[in-house]
């Protein structure tokens, strides 16, 4: 079987990425088998909020105005966005969070995924700042890693350079907005697929880049296995996982994880799911 290298470019403060995690996990899941190498890029979307000056394109000219865009983008894909954070302070920048995420792959690589995973419900449902240090120490606490550690690192010289290698990454990629996939064949050819794509984009630039008319998927695992690597869930993303209708998901989840290991709730009119035992 052919494979490929996958290049994700992304940032922590992204909110579109955030709206792609149930196609893109979906995806991953469904076509690991073609993947040989699977690389996430931090992408640098803003390194100051005083010199960021704006994103035109989505109507963006002011801190205010993010949090209006956030909001609008979880409404419309149902992965809640609350964005109260901008109008309370405007956060700073997305490099600490990013530098953090570099040292947590170098050290602690089989953690990395989940890492980033934190920030972004960190900062899209919980509209905590997480270019703040202590933010951060948080969720690497809360992980059972070294938070002290992590964040010195993260804020050196070495972090900083980690980080310069994936914005030289991303440029190399031209990806110029998030999120970006890049597929790579064993010809060195590549296809992009550039935004919140549906999944059926997905799946075609998989078979373009590797010349088939037909993929073969593997099943996506029970969402009892799922739930033990990425133990919060919105219902959104059960529903795209698993092919269910809205009103369908909270007796799926009874059922297959169990009522007694699952805290419900809800945020901002959606569902949510938190595995209480991993």
């Amino acid at each position: 079987m052919s494979k490929i290298e996958m290049y994700y470019a992304t940032d922590p403060l992204c909110s579109f990425c955030w709206a792609f995690e149930p196609t893109l996990r979906k995806f991953r899941y469904q076509y690991a088998s073609y993947i040989s190498n699977d690389t996430t890029v931090m992408g640098g979307m803003i390194e100051k909020w005083e010199k960021f000056g704006g994103d035109s394109s989505n109507g963006i000219q002011s801190a205010a105005d993010v949090a209006k865009h956030w909001r609008e983008i979880g409404d419309f894909s149902r992965m809640v966005i609350d964005g109260r954070v901008w109008l309370d302070e405007p956060i700073d920048s997305s490099f600490p969070s990013s530098q953090a995420f570099q040292i947590v792959r170098r050290d602690y690589p089989e953690q990395a995924q989940a890492f980033l995973r934190k920030l972004r419900e960190t900062v899209m449902v919980w509209n905590q700042d997480i270019s703040k240090r202590e933010v951060l120490a948080g969720i690497l606490e809360e992980m059972g890693l070294n938070p002290e550690k992590v964040l010195n690192d993260a804020d050196s010289f070495e972090g900083r350079s980690l980080l310069n290698s994936d914005l030289g990454l991303a440029r190399a990629l031209t990806a110029t907005g998030f999120p970006t996939l890049v597929l790579v064949n064993e010809q060195n050819q590549g296809v992009k697929v550039v935004g919140a794509q549906p999944y059926e984009a997905l799946e075609s630039a998989l078979k373009q880049i590797l010349g088939v008319e037909e993929l073969i998927q593997t099943p996506v695992p029970s969402l009892d296995l799922v739930m033990k690597t990425t133990p919060f869930l919105m219902n959104r993303e059960i529903e795209v996982l698993y092919n269910l209708e809205e009103s369908e998901v909270p007796g799926f989840v009874d059922m297959i994880v169990g009522k007694e290991n699952v805290q419900k709730g809800e945020v901002l009119g959606q569902n949510y799911y938190r595995r209480l035992t991993v």
